[in-house]
């Protein structure tokens, strides 16, 4: 079996691509992708801090109060956001807060929101019969069910290298989230030190949730020198492995990911 079925939108201020194997019932993939987009979409109108409606500019300049969200119609999302983003702050130590974004401190849970909203999108897919796909969120990637009989591969970008690849990565269900420098410069906030985090070219985290993959790797370039110790510590008690390129120390990766990323079994 040769070629794929695609679709792609922008939403989320990124392009947002589906891809099914080619044998997948057209009809079938048009109504799921619309519901992933669909999906994608009020997400983006949910959790937008560029959007003065939406219910995060709401709750960071004070007009929705946390103790009013029960009455909100997406308090269920917004809560499922507020818990990733209390999660990822503890685990790492606050490096990722949500609370503590840009100079002065604002409340933005996008580090938190993308990998999560595009993990419903993919559930979005399932639940409408294609069970098989990739969803790709601005670089960041979730696949299920392989593609055809062979797994989906998925490019890590060489941040120092424009337009090439650092690595191919190899999975029939799970995701994989990328963070870094190279196309937006360094605009993951480090609360610590009260600037954007620059101290590591970037980091790809490949596990079973793109919700954790990404916020992980947002975590680590936040946590900049102490992200490799971090990140390996993660991948002893998770199924989270991570690569990471820094510019002092080349690139380095947990002893798990050369199950994900082939190439790496023989580089050492």
């Amino acid at each position: 079996m040769t070629g794929r079925r695609t679709a792609t939108a922008t939403s989320m201020g990124t392009v947002m691509s589906i891809a099914a194997p080619a044998d997948t019932d057209p009809e079938t993939f048009s109504a799921a992708a619309q519901a992933a987009f669909t999906c994608l979409r009020h997400a983006d109108d949910v959790f937008s801090p560029f959007k003065a409606a939406s219910p995060v500019s709401r709750i960071r300049d004070g007009r929705l109060p946390l103790a009013d969200l029960a009455e909100h119609p997406d308090a269920a999302w917004i809560r499922a956001v507020l818990d990733i983003c209390s999660a990822l702050k503890a685990q790492s130590g606050g490096a990722f807060d949500a609370w503590a974004v840009g100079d002065p401190p604002a409340f933005d849970p996008c580090g938190a929101v993308k990998g999560w909203a595009a993990e419903q999108a993919g559930a979005a897919l399932s639940a409408h019969g294609v069970t098989r796909h990739s969803l790709g969120a601005g670089g960041d990637v979730r696949v299920r069910g392989g593609c055809g009989d062979r797994p989906w591969r998925v490019g890590i970008t060489d941040p120092h290298r424009p337009g090439r690849l650092l690595a191919v990565a190899e999975l029939r269900d799970g995701a994989v989230a990328t963070s870094g420098t190279a196309e937006r410069g360094a605009h993951i906030w480090d609360p610590k030190a009260g600037r954007p985090a620059s101290y590591l070219s970037q980091v790809t985290v490949i596990g079973p949730s793109l919700t954790w993959a990404d916020g992980y790797a947002t975590a680590a370039m936040a946590l900049g020198a102490q992200a490799f110790d971090w990140l390996g510590a993660l991948a002893e008690r998770t199924a989270y492995d991570a690569l990471v390129v820094d510019r002092r120390t080349g690139v380095r990766w947990t002893p798990g990911m050369p199950k994900h990323v082939p190439a790496l079994a023989s580089a050492g």
